[in-house]
């Protein structure tokens, strides 16, 4: 439905209704209503019924049309801006895309910001990817070098509604410059994150605490992880679980509960270049070395955080509980907590 500011509407399945004044997202808008309250409300539970600037604004342009001019746009000011260079940067690339709470982390709408930590500008498309496999263009613009640009803003409400975040990259300067390569990356988003007051943390960019994902790094310490084997990279993975594989308790009593996030971004640093059979294997490795040493450190039950997606990750856990952990049983984990996004496994 469209639908803009100062639109009257009233509510489809209650009493009452408002005025719009603001847009949340595409999905959420902000109503006044008779009582004088603001209100986030789903634009899907709201019909208008008032759209007093239609006609008005037709005949503005109609007016507009008869007197309608050239007009010379100097395409140099938005293509090619004065920019500040930063000498220690180089050639070096750093991109990233943020969440910014307006209010408390973890309850809140939460604006989304791209970071262009580089002396290059680009050119860039942002869509987003919803839970029906629509996309949708959010922005597309230029971002001058070594600035950060409000592209979008998330309403809270709507945080279930998205899947996955698309950016198309173009990098470039005026006259000669070293030719970088254009970027092409997709964000999965877990809904469960956002609700997590801990998933924000401090950044070089934000007086506030932030969710921020790297878009593009180029570091030696990232080269060198690309450069690498997949034996080696294996091997990488088998070391890192032996640091954070927990120390036995003394006390035979069982804890109550532990949470595994098999997000592949919670347990490795960097996987890009990483395929999804590949990712899936390392997960599915991390989801059997704790069910194997649950006992060992005696817990009683494990929430698996998989997300929703494609749903291959809850699949193929699920598929091995039945299939070669028919001792533990299983059901889906608060809806409270974590949506649809995670499984409960209770230890016997």
């Amino acid at each position: 439905m469209n639908i803009k500011e100062g639109d009257t509407v009233r509510f489809l399945n209650d009493i009452g209704g408002g005025v719009v004044t603001k847009i949340i997202d595409r999905f959420s808008v902000e109503i006044t209503n008779e009582d004088g309250f603001d209100i986030p409300v789903k634009i899907s539970e709201l019909v208008v019924i008032d759209d007093v600037e239609y006609s008005s604004s037709s005949k503005n342009n109609d007016i507009h049309n008869e007197k309608e001019t050239e007009i010379d746009i100097n395409t140099d000011n938005i293509f090619y801006p004065d920019v500040n260079f930063d000498n220690k940067l180089g050639d070096d690339i750093n991109v990233y895309f943020a969440f910014v709470p307006q209010g408390k982390a973890g309850n809140s709408n939460l604006n989304l910001y791209l970071i262009n930590d580089s002396n290059y500008n680009i050119l860039y498309s942002f869509i987003d990817i919803d839970n029906t496999n629509k996309g949708y263009s959010n922005a597309v613009g230029v971002i001058d070098a070594n600035t950060k640009e409000q592209i979008g803003t998330l309403g809270f409400d709507s945080i279930n509604n998205i899947s996955e975040y698309i950016f198309h990259l173009i990098f470039y300067k005026k006259g000669e410059f070293k030719l970088k390569s254009p970027i092409d990356k997709s964000f999965k988003v877990n809904p469960v994150k956002f609700y997590k007051e801990k998933s924000y943390k401090e950044s070089d960019y934000f007086n506030e605490d932030v969710i921020l994902f790297s878009i593009i790094s180029e570091n030696t310490m990232l080269n060198e992880l690309e450069n690498i084997t997949e034996k080696e990279f294996k091997q990488i993975i088998k070391q890192k679980e032996k640091i954070e594989k927990p120390q036995n308790h003394k006390s035979p009593k069982k804890t109550e509960q532990l949470e595994i996030d098999l997000h592949i971004h919670e347990l490795l640093d960097d996987f890009k270049g990483l395929s999804n059979r590949e990712i899936l294997d390392i997960q599915m490795d991390k989801f059997n070395y704790e069910l194997d040493n649950a006992k060992k450190t005696h817990i009683k039950k494990i929430v698996f955080i998989h997300g929703v997606g494609e749903g291959k990750l809850k699949h193929n856990i699920r598929r091995e509980l039945d299939k070669n952990k028919n001792k533990y049983t299983y059901q889906d984990a608060s809806f409270k907590e974590y949506g649809y996004g995670a499984t409960m496994v209770y230890l016997k």
